[in-house]
């Protein structure tokens, strides 16, 4: 990307991917002189392994996790959170092992899940495991009558949920969630939550959580997947690398960066969240007032629930979403009208279309999200572009 693009641009998807933060890409820079192959045992190899396990402490640090001792959390580097959530729920091992390790258990996820954890829910169920979606309550989040019954009939499933839904920005309630499943095995899928709300490993009710750099401001290519200590895994991949569990050369650069950004965003995410709370209920406030003004009615999906600071959904009823879209792109705004796995797909929302919204707000909501580099300059191009679309009433 040219200077002279990136400065006419008014980027407005970070939740799909974010700029890439200047003290990463210094960091990484630094990091590439560690050119050895970590699994080297000369020298280089053994700069390279030092420069890769500092990162992968770092970032289970960032998160919350325990470093030190018997009882330390583990961080298994992946090539982004869609193979962190794919290993989580083909590999994970029920709490209770008490039974014959060859027996699977049921599989519980819901749309509000990464695609990629319904296309791979979608495999095995094809392949024999008994997988259940479980539905979603008029808000957009889990519904917990559903989540009581499926306790009651699969006390030790494996549970994939999603912290923060990077379709709505709702959040969940974990604790509830976990309450409701004692005796299961629960991996979360915290993409859209580190750095955006508190997050703390050590207090969350999870075996394994998986993470992303690229929506935090570091490199696209690399993710991870938490797992709490004594979590027994089985591998996705299989290989030398990752202790066994991951096959691939390790990039030390990238986790270089990772923890880089993990740690930016953490540190930060206290006044970033009253920074871009702010710059998001300014714009929805200002979009719903003009609107009302000009005759044309604007919606909020799922700001009567918790979410996070940096997503805003608004629907526009009689409005194609493709086409608000693609009507932005033009004037060099960049929105988006699902998630960044869905684009090109002709397709609304799954966890819209899942909440039993109307289809007036599914075919025509387009989502912000704002990230580090948002500005209040960002939000007047994207409430101007509004204003004059709907007070001309072309789209």
């Amino acid at each position: 990307m040219s200077t002279d693009f990136a400065a006419t641009l008014c980027y407005l998807d970070h939740a799909a991917a974010t700029p890439m933060l200047p003290e990463v890409a210094n960091a990484m820079q630094e990091a590439s002189r560690a050119y050895g192959n970590p699994s080297s045992v000369h020298a280089a190899g053994r700069e390279a392994r030092r420069a890769l396990e500092d990162a992968r402490e770092r970032i289970v640090a960032a998160t919350g996790g325990r470093t030190t001792g018997q009882q330390r959390d583990r961080l298994l580097f992946t090539s982004g959170a869609t193979e962190a959530n794919q290993m989580a729920i083909t590999g994970l091992m029920p709490a209770d092992r008490s039974h014959a390790p060859s027996v699977q258990p049921p599989l519980l996820h819901s749309a509000r899940d990464h695609a990629a954890t319904q296309a791979a829910a979608r495999l095995l169920s094809d392949a024999g495991r008994a997988v259940t979606e479980l539905p979603l309550d008029p808000r957009g989040l889990l519904d917990t009558t559903a989540v009581r019954d499926a306790a009651a009939t699969a006390p030790q499933a494996i549970l994939s949920t999603t912290l923060a839904c990077s379709q709505s920005g709702t959040l969940d309630d974990l604790t509830a969630i976990a309450a409701a499943f004692p005796h299961a095995t629960l991996h979360v899928d915290a993409v859209q939550a580190v750095g955006r709300v508190p997050f703390t490993l050590s207090d969350l009710p999870a075996a394994s959580v998986s993470l992303a750099a690229h929506k935090l401001g570091g490199p696209h290519g690399i993710g991870g997947l938490l797992l709490r200590a004594g979590v027994a895994i089985r591998p996705l991949l299989p290989g030398t690398q990752e202790r066994g569990l991951r096959g691939g050369t390790e990039s030390v650069a990238l986790a270089v960066g990772f923890a880089t950004a993990i740690e930016h965003a953490v540190r930060t995410q206290a006044q970033e969240t009253v920074r871009l709370t702010a710059l998001r209920d300014r714009f929805e406030q200002t979009l719903r007032t003009e609107a009302t003004a000009a005759g044309a009615e604007v919606v909020v999906i799922g700001g009567e629930v918790p979410r996070t600071p940096h997503i805003s959904v608004v629907a526009f009823p009689g409005r194609d979403r493709q086409a608000t879209v693609m009507a932005a792109d033009l004037a060099n705004i960049c929105l988006a009208s699902g998630t960044a796995c869905s684009s090109g797909s002709s397709e609304p929302s799954p966890a819209l279309v899942a909440s039993a919204l109307p289809n007036s707000l599914v075919d025509s909501a387009v989502r912000i999200s704002l990230g580090w580099s948002t500005s209040d300059a960002d939000i007047d191009c994207a409430l101007a572009f509004f204003r004059t679309h709907l007070l001309r009433r072309v789209w």
